[in-house]
């Protein structure tokens, strides 16, 4: 059978991620996403397509829904079994308990309406017998598949007296076991009709049942999570203790293992009470190990088998990616537990070993998925409309899917139907309106096979009926829809006449993203000296508040950095040196220049200081700034990310800055000598800037800080009094003023001879 390799959407026809039109102004960089992985696949929908575990998309099983009849209406699905003939029985509850039979054709009708508001079990035994349990009470029914009554389908098949019956299963012999909750005990039954107690757990329910070849029974339990074996004499062991609260399945695995399934999730409380028929009773949330008064048996506790109910129809339960997670181990004959998978986003409801496939399947929400495991190999087998499968029992030609919700049951369609599929992958969002780029896939198609990819886009992240119509590539590989922000691809796969399938192994789909003006925020212009140190600096440097060190350390931080350290944010102090800091970003993620420019107050040219720096920072020296009044810009631009002609550029100016490199002028008022100390006073004033510190010292001993006049050092002209000790012998009186720009100046008067 002939065979074709291709890189294209259709035959022959390579597709390339470049754009044959020309791009228009403002374009950005194309960018590409590539789905090509198992995670990859599993992000988007299938229908009437499978996945297997090493990512490869294949036509799959088509399930052909049907709706439940009128007396669905608010039913919630508690569980699901089929006979050998292809009838799928399903319980319900949610305010009548009825026990539903999906006929080989795909009708549905109600077989069974108990006395009590839940049906919340059923299984078939291994001559055909149906039976199930019920909820309050804990009652079992057998049933006649047959009956065309349903009041009068159902016989007494045993009395537990417990809250719930949570599961069923048969011996081979024909004995059925009924776990209950809310004590956790596990019940014998006989065709007598009669039922005993056969073993009690220390757990609130017990959740499944698995009578293993040997006729060992196993019980998953639910709040403790525990796989307990139970001999023909009610003796327990415990196999294995999930950190999960709940058992929801176990199956037999070749070679004498078990397979068992955990999971978490927050369940609601059954209803105890009948509705009208227009009026079901919705399930009321409990908290996980609650427990009732006496007189009110409802079960409590975690037990995964709820949903939302409709008066209407059976509608969708709410759920989020955060509904819960599973956990599947293989529990050797020996004991040994080998952890399988884990599916972190959803929940296992439901599973059961098929023989035909040689693998477990696995029944989940909220995606309504069907999984295969076996060796630690996960393949998406179905995926239905509903959110929630809980059952996958046996059916000729594979497996039904049963949901928590209308349509409830549904069947494989036939190969006729399979013969098609779709793959719709999850929306790409571009960030910013973006335009179409090319969509081309990797796979193997047979002779007569297709795989036809299309696309579409919008501006709303669900996709609505404001998007776009769905449009293939054409001859270039470029598929043309309306600029969007949100993308979307569909890949339809289509059979070979012999039933070869296409296979999918690999999807690009690329955007050219609109160019989008850089943004610049913050521009600051830092206190006079404040410098950041050009090696191992990088944009977005914080900004950082510093305070100029004492004149006599002020150049102690220069020295280089160290080879291999990471200077980036160090600030130092460098006299008569400004530093202009920002921060920028680009919406396209372009990597941006920086134009630094100067222009005084009242003047109108901008004059460069720094040109194409890629640093959000610039130091410099001042000194060649006449003293006054400032405003300093900043250009950003992507030019080096874009083509000529489509770069853009963002500016942002400085407040108004103060420029002042003269220092105070000091002018000595009187040196005289009073008593036994010496007195020098000075007036300081400067022509811009405030009076920052002032000080004094003798004979270059330590400065001390000295007060104005006027109490406040604050003013461009103060009075400073320096007022000593007589000194010994001669000696230097000095004063020194540093005002807020950071330049200083100093006087000395000679002790005596400049005293009097």
């Amino acid at each position: 059978m002939s065979q074709h390799r291709l890189r294209s959407f259709a035959v022959g026809l390579a597709l390339t991620i470049g754009f044959t039109p020309a791009a228009p102004a403002g374009a950005a960089s194309t960018r590409l996403s590539t789905v090509a992985s198992a995670r990859d696949f599993l992000a988007g929908d299938l229908d009437g397509t499978t996945l297997t575990s090493d990512g490869r998309l294949t036509l799959g099983s088509v399930f052909t829904p049907r709706a439940w009849p009128e007396e669905a209406a608010g039913a919630v699905v508690f569980g699901a079994a089929s006979d050998a003939a292809g009838r799928v029985y399903v319980a319900t509850g949610g305010g009548q308990g009825r026990l539903f039979v999906s006929e080989p054709d795909g009708t549905v009708r109600v077989l069974f309406e108990a006395e009590e508001p839940n049906v919340t079990a059923v299984a078939v035994g291994p001559r055909g017998e149906v039976v199930c349990g019920t909820s309050p009470g804990g009652r079992l029914w057998r049933v006649d598949p047959k009956a065309k009554e349903p009041a009068k389908a159902g016989s007494p098949a045993g009395e537990t007296g417990e809250a719930a019956v949570w599961s069923l299963a048969f011996a081979p012999d024909g004995t059925l076991f009924a776990g209950t909750g809310s004590k956790g005990r596990i019940w014998k039954a006989g065709r007598d009709g009669k039922a005993s107690l056969h073993a009690e757990i220390e757990d609130t329910h017990v959740r499944t049942l698995l009578v293993l070849p040997d006729s060992m029974l196993v019980a998953g339990t639910s709040d403790r999570g525990l796989v307990i074996a139970i001999d023909a004499g009610g003796k327990l062991r415990t196999l294995h203790d999930f950190a999960r609260p709940e058992v929801t399945a176990l199956a037999s695995a070749p070679g004498g293992g078990i397979l068992a399934v955990a999971t978490s999730v927050a369940v609601p409380q059954l209803s105890q009470q009948r509705s009208e028929p227009r009026q079901a009773t919705a399930p009321v949330v409990s908290p996980t190990g609650a427990e009732g008064p006496a007189k009110d048996p409802v079960p409590q506790g975690t037990v995964s088998i709820s949903t939302t109910t409709s008066p209407v129809r059976p509608a969708a339960a709410p759920s989020t990616s955060r509904e819960g997670n599973a956990e599947v181990v293989l529990i050797a004959a020996d004991g040994f537990v080998e952890p399988s998978w884990i599916l972190p986003e959803e929940t296992v409801y439901g599973a059961r070993w098929d023989d035909g496939r040689a693998a477990l399947l696995l029944a989940t929400g909220p995606r309504g998925r069907v999984y295969s495991l076996n060796d630690r190999k996960l393949r998406l087998e179905a995926q239905v409309d509903q959110k929630q499968v809980v059952s996958t029992p046996a059916v000729p030609g594979g497996f039904a899917v049963v949901t928590s919700t209308s349509p409830g049951v549904q069947r494989p369609a036939g190969a006729k139907a399979a013969g098609k599929g779709t793959y719709l992958s999850s929306v790409r969002d571009a960030g910013r309106l973006s335009r179409s780029g090319s969509l081309r896939f990797e796979g193997t198609v047979p002779k007569g096979a297709t795989v036809v990819l299309s696309a579409r886009t919008g501006n709303s992240e669900k996709p609505d009926g404001t998007w776009s119509d769905w449009v293939r590539p054409g001859p270039s590989g470029v598929f043309v829809a309306p600029p969007a922000r949100y993308f979307q691809w569909r890949a339809e796969l289509s059979a070979a006449p012999s039933g070869e399938s296409p296979v999918v192994e690999r999807v690009e789909m690329s955007w050219a993203e609109r160019n989008a003006r850089p943004i610049l925020e913050n521009v600051t212009v830092l206190e006079p000296g404040a410098v950041f140190p050009r090696p191992g600096a990088t944009s977005g440097s914080a900004v950082l508040t510093v305070t100029n060190p004492d004149e006599n350390g002020a150049f102690a931080g220069l020295e280089p950095a160290r080879e291999g350290t990471d200077a980036t944010g160090k600030k130092l102090f460098r006299k008569g040196f400004r530093t202009v800091t920002w921060k920028g970003t680009d919406p396209n993620g372009d990597a941006l220049r920086y134009d630094l420019e100067v222009r005084r107050e009242g003047s109108t040219p901008w004059f460069g200081i720094r040109r194409d720096v890629d640093d959000a920072f610039v130091s410099f020296d001042s000194s060649p700034l006449p003293d006054g009044r400032y405003r300093f810009r900043v250009t950003a631009s992507d030019k080096n990310s874009n083509a000529e002609g489509e770069a853009l550029v963002a500016t942002e100016e400085s407040d108004l800055v103060l420029v002042d490199g003269t220092p105070p002028v000091l002018t000595v008022l009187e040196s005289r000598t009073e008593g036994k100390s010496v007195v020098l006073r000075v007036k300081a004033a400067d022509a811009l800037s405030p009076l920052a510190r002032a000080e004094g010292t003798v004979s270059a001993d330590r400065w001390r800080p000295l007060a104005s006049a006027d109490g406040a050092l604050d003013g461009r002209e103060e009075e400073l009094t320096l007022i000593v000790p007589k000194p010994d012998g001669p000696a230097f009186l000095s004063i020194r003023v540093v005002d807020a720009s950071g330049n200083s100046a100093s006087v000395s008067a000679e002790y005596p001879a400049e005293f009097r």
